[in-house]
C-alpha cells in the first residue's frame, strides 16, 4: 500500500506529459477551417450552349436532363434554372446519402443523355455543392502598364500554375479582364461583292489553320520525319488565306477584311482602386485541407512569383483565414485570462498552492483531451467548435472554484 502510494503520483505525472505530448502534436496536424465539415448531397449539373435562348434551353437541355435525372436512387427533389446560353440542375438527395455515390450516378445519367441533346452543346459539368465551393481567398492581379487582355493571360497561363502547387489549393478559372483571340474583321460589302458569307471565312481559317499527320519515308537506310504543318504562327499571314478565285485571280481574307490581336467580347469587369484588374478565386479542396496553410502558401508564392512583370501588383484581397485565427486568438485570450484570474482566487482566498497548481493543470490538459477526441473523429478546428470551448471555459472554471472550495 505505501509503495501504491509513492508511485500514484509518478503514473499521475507521466500520464499528463504524454497527454500533453499527443494533444500538442494532433492539435498541430488537426485540419482549420471556418466550419465544420459537412457532406451536403446536393450535385450541380451546369450545361453549355452559347447564343442559345432561355426558352430553347429549358424545352432542348433542363427538360431531358430533369426527366432522366429521375432514373437515379435517393433522389429527394430537383430544381433547375435556364438562362441564355447556361443550364443549371439541381439534384438534393436524401440525408444520409454518400454524396461521391450521389456524383459518380448524376455524371453517368448526364454522360449517357448527352446524345440526346442539340449538335454543339458542350458536355455538361457536374459538381458537388459544399462549404468548398466557397473560396477561402481572392487573389488579384494589376498592373497599369498591360492592357486587360496581357493581365488575363498572367493570370490563367502563369501565376494560376504558380498558385497550383499550394498544397490543398484548388485555383479556377480568372474572373475579369479581357480574354485574348486573334479576331477577323470583314466588311459586309465587299462580302456582299464577291458573293461571300461569313461561313466562307470561317471555314477557310479553319481549314488553313491545322496541322495534318504526315508519317515518314524511308530512303535507304534512313527514315525520315515528314512535317506538313500548316498551323499559322504570324497573324498578318491569316490575311493570305484564299477564300474563291474569281476571274483568274484568288480572293483573300484580306480583300475583304482583316486579322487583329483582339479580344473576345469581356462579360465581366473587375476593378482594384480604379486600376484594370484580374482575380483568382482559391478554392479549398476536400480533405484534411487547413485554410490557414493555403492563405500562407497562396501568400508566400505571390511574394516569389517568378517569371511575371515587375510591375505586377498581386496581393490578396479577401481573407477566410483571418476569421479563424481571430477566433482562435479570442479563445486563448479568454481561455488564458479565465485561468490565471481563477489561479489567483483560488491562491488569495483559499491559501492552497496545491489547489491553484491543480487548476492550472486541469483546464489546459481538458482542452488537450477534447481536441484529442476531435481529431481521432475526423473532426476540425473551426468556430464552431473554437466557441463551445469558449463556452465551455466558464463552465470549467465556476466547477473548479466550487469544488475545490468544498473539499478545502
Amino acid at each position: 500500500m505505501p509503495r501504491f502510494a509513492l508511485k500514484f503520483p509518478y503514473f499521475i505525472i507521466v500520464a499528463c506529459l504524454m497527454l500533453c505530448i499527443v494533444g500538442v502534436d494532433l492539435v498541430t496536424r488537426m485540419p482549420v477551417d471556418l466550419f465544420p465539415p459537412v457532406k451536403i448531397p446536393v450535385v450541380v449539373v451546369a450545361t453549355f450552349y452559347p447564343g442559345m435562348p432561355a426558352e430553347e434551353i429549358e424545352r432542348d437541355i433542363t427538360s431531358p436532363f430533369e426527366r432522366f435525372f429521375t432514373l437515379a436512387t435517393g433522389i429527394s427533389k430537383i430544381t433547375s434554372n435556364s438562362m441564355t446560353g447556361v443550364s443549371l440542375v439541381k439534384i438534393t438527395f436524401q440525408p444520409g446519402f454518400d454524396p461521391n455515390a450521389a456524383v459518380t450516378s448524376i455524371s453517368n445519367l448526364a454522360m449517357a443523355d448527352l446524345r440526346r441533346l442539340p449538335p454543339g452543346t458542350l458536355p455538361p459539368v457536374v459538381l458537388p455543392f459544399d462549404a468548398s465551393s466557397l473560396p477561402v481567398c481572392l487573389v488579384t492581379l494589376n498592373d497599369p502598364s498591360l492592357t486587360e487582355a496581357q493581365i488575363r493571360d498572367l493570370g490563367q497561363y502563369q501565376v494560376r500554375q504558380e498558385l497550383a502547387v499550394v498544397p490543398g489549393a484548388s485555383v479556377p478559372q480568372p474572373f475579369g479582364g479581357q480574354y485574348r483571340q486573334i479576331m477577323v474583321y470583314v466588311d459586309p460589302l465587299k462580302l456582299n461583292a464577291y458573293g461571300l458569307s461569313l461561313m466562307d471565312v470561317v471555314d477557310a481559317v479553319n481549314s488553313g489553320n491545322v496541322i495534318v499527320p504526315s508519317g515518314d519515308v524511308k530512303i535507304g537506310p534512313d527514315d525520315y520525319d515528314l512535317f506538313t504543318n500548316s498551323q499559322i504562327n504570324r497573324i498578318r499571314h491569316i490575311n493570305d488565306i484564299p477564300l474563291k478565285a474569281v476571274n483568274d485571280r484568288v480572293v483573300t481574307i484580306g480583300d475583304v477584311g482583316y486579322a487583329k490581336d483582339a479580344h473576345a467580347i469581356q462579360y465581366n469587369v473587375v476593378r482594384v482602386d480604379g486600376q484594370p484588374s484580374v482575380y483568382l478565386p482559391i478554392l479549398k479542396q476536400g480533405g484534411d485541407s487547413n485554410t490557414i496553410s493555403i492563405v500562407n502558401g497562396v501568400r508566400h508564392i505571390l511574394r516569389h512569383l517568378y517569371d511575371v512583370p515587375k510591375s505586377l501588383i498581386a496581393k490578396v484581397v479577401f481573407d477566410q483565414s483571418i476569421y479563424v485565427k481571430d477566433a482562435i486568438d479570442n479563445l486563448l485570450h479568454e481561455g488564458l485570462t479565465g485561468l490565471i484570474l481563477t489561479g489567483l482566487m483560488i491562491l488569495v482566498f483559499l491559501a492552497s498552492p496545491r489547489a491553484t497548481i491543480g487548476v492550472f493543470l486541469s483546464i489546459p490538459l481538458s482542452v488537450l483531451a477534447t481536441f484529442i477526441v476531435l481529431a481521432y473523429s475526423g473532426g476540425s478546428i473551426n468556430v464552431m467548435i473554437l466557441g463551445g470551448l469558449a463556452l465551455v471555459f466558464s463552465r470549467v472554471i465556476d466547477n473548479s472554484v466550487v469544488v475545490l472550495e468544498n473539499i478545502l
